[in-house]
């Protein structure tokens, strides 16, 4: 039996609400220890408790936010001699990082299937791996990990549904779509605003030189579908990492969102404004604020931001 290490973010969305009934699913459960961030620690200390208990497997409760997290300290702080797989339960707001790699159902349920495989030691055929992004020269912080980067357009669409639509009640994939139709009609309404503004940005990728220009948005991912079940890259080759940029403005903005999005004739795309393609290394050079899994940072001054997605870590998809 694999023994399991669950941890609660009570703070993300969707466990809001209370953990009443998590706590009484896991009640007795001898061969798993739930502890919940803030009660009974940070999530460094409880990280650093699970490995001297020798958890084989950690379930992760909360957001993308909350996996994000756990990742850079997993792989930074090192607190467990080798890594052990994730499991996530998506109780955040988007939930990207779970659609792709996470559990299904309700919590409960997911869970108990999961303890159930466990007891079993099946898990082995329900297990994926992804490659980690590693983020350098980050404002006030350390290294971080992630799964999804995203800066320009995508950084302003956020603080705007964070702002304008969640602040509505309308919450998860609903204010994601409602945020992106909005966008759209707005630009064939000529009517583009502050998030479809262009972003003076410098991309140097692998060995190649930067290239310095005015962009409607960049992302990188390691993730194999993204918001929406989307998969907005393509061309990527051998490389770890998936990047994708758009110049601006955006010839074509409104016709061409389904191919970039879902791949629909792809090859119709105006040549050199969408672009992507596979990479090991990338230097970016930024005129504001970024994302990580839907956490909000800023590059430090006078240095590119430095990624690359070397390490990879096992997720346990059922």
């Amino acid at each position: 039996m694999i023994k399991l290490g669950l941890i609660s973010n009570p703070n993300s969305q969707r466990n809001r609400r209370g953990l009443d009934g998590l706590r009484a699913a896991v009640a007795g459960t001898s061969d798993l220890l739930h502890r919940e961030l803030g009660k009974d620690g940070g999530l460094g200390e409880i990280l650093r408790e699970l490995a001297g208990r020798e958890v084989g497997l950690v379930v992760i409760n909360g957001g993308d936010g909350t996996v994000q997290r756990a990742l850079t300290e997993l792989l930074e702080a090192r607190p467990f001699e080798r890594v052990p797989p994730l499991a996530i339960l998506p109780r955040g707001m988007a939930n990207m990082t779970a659609g792709d790699v996470g559990l299904r159902g309700s919590p409960g349920r997911a869970l108990a299937r999961l303890i159930e495989r466990a007891r079993r030691s099946d898990l082995e055929r329900n297990l994926v791996r992804r490659r980690i992004l590693r983020i350098e020269n980050v404002a006030g912080a350390s290294v971080q990990r992630c799964m999804f980067f995203g800066a320009a357009a995508i950084y302003d669409a956020i603080e705007l549904c964070c702002k304008e639509v969640y602040a509505r009640g309308l919450k998860g994939n609903l204010g994601m779509s409602l945020t992106l139709a909005g966008l759209l009609l707005g630009n064939l309404l000529g009517r583009s605003g502050r998030v479809l503004r262009g972003h003076e940005i410098g991309v140097a990728i692998d060995d190649q030189a930067p290239v310095l220009t005015r962009r409607l948005l960049v992302l990188a991912t390691t993730l194999d579908r993204l918001i929406l079940g989307s998969r907005p890259f393509w061309n990527q080759g051998a490389g770890s990492i998936r990047f994708t940029s758009i110049a601006h403005p955006p010839p074509q903005l409104l016709r061409s969102a389904a191919k970039v999005l879902y791949g629909w004739r792809r090859t119709s795309l105006p040549a050199g404004s969408y672009v992507s393609q596979g990479a090991e290394r990338i230097a970016l050079d930024l005129d504001g604020a970024f994302t990580l899994d839907g956490e909000l940072f800023s590059p430090a001054s006078g240095r590119p931001l430095l990624l690359s997605a070397q390490e990879s870590v096992g997720f346990i998809r059922l």
